[in-house]
Formats: C-alpha cells, structure tokens, sequence
C-alpha cells in the first residue's frame, strides 16, 4: 500500500487550471481488478458533492502569492 499523495486540507484540482479545492476527508476502498483485491486512496473534496475521488483523478493546485 502506497502512503496517501493528499492530506487534508491541501489543495487540489479536478483538471489542471480548474477550480482548486480543499481536501475535507480522505479514506480508503478495496476496489477489484481481475479476480485481485486492492485499497485505494480516495478524498472528499470541500466543493459541495458528496461523492469522492481516486487519488489518479486529482492534480496538485499550487497557490502563489505576489505579496
């Protein structure tokens, strides 16, 4: 099992240039492949869905500041 990319409250996108959001909750699922079992890393997102995301479906939002 690999360590988790997100943690909470890090911020990421769900297209790259897209919206960035927060991580809320991260937790895992098994999820099968032919005839294996395996967990996946999967994250909630603070932008008002209910559903969850695969770790391979998110990208790293960077927040630069000119300040």
């Amino acid at each position: 099992m690999f360590p988790p990319r997100y943690t909470v409250g890090n911020v990421v996108q769900l297209v790259r240039g897209g919206t960035a959001h927060a991580v809320s909750w991260r937790g895992q699922i098994v999820v099968g492949y032919a005839g294996r079992t395996s967990r996946v890393w999967v994250y909630r997102l603070d932008n008002g869905h209910w559903d969850c995301y695969y770790e391979d479906e998110l990208h790293s939002a960077w927040r630069w500041s000119n300040g």
